[in-house]
């Protein structure tokens, strides 16, 4: 399964551009089993606040809940910091959702509804 991963930002100047994929290549399950690539931001991209776009090819061995999991992890740990507000929304197969808080049960249930799709 395919997953794209935007970030969005709501400042300007915050270099977050690879927070996020560095947090998935730094997770041993998802380094492994999910196969994380910073893809490039399209030009004019950045005007509207996208800062990274991560694509994920995932096996079967790292389901949406370790997904799940990883960023609920990176957005509580974003939330206890000063850092820029980031969304994060998750696409397949043309459905996505926009993670802006850091509920794990919550971003795994729009996980399993892309997943189920």
């Amino acid at each position: 399964m395919q997953i794209l991963i935007r970030c969005v930002t709501e400042e300007d100047g915050d270099d977050v551009s690879s927070e996020l994929f560095d947090w998935l290549v730094d997770d041993a399950n998802a380094r492994k089993h999910a196969a994380p690539q910073l893809l490039d931001v399209p030009p004019g991209s950045n005007k509207l606040g996208v800062v990274a776009i991560i694509q994920l090819v995932l096996s079967g061995a790292f389901s949406a809940t370790s997904l799940g999991v990883v960023i609920a992890q990176w957005r509580e740990q974003r939330r206890t910091s000063e850092a820029a507000k980031i969304t994060v929304t998750v696409e397949k197969d043309g459905k996505q959702f926009a993670v802006t808080g850091s509920d794990a049960g919550e971003i795994q249930r729009k996980l399993d509804e892309l997943d189920a799709t």
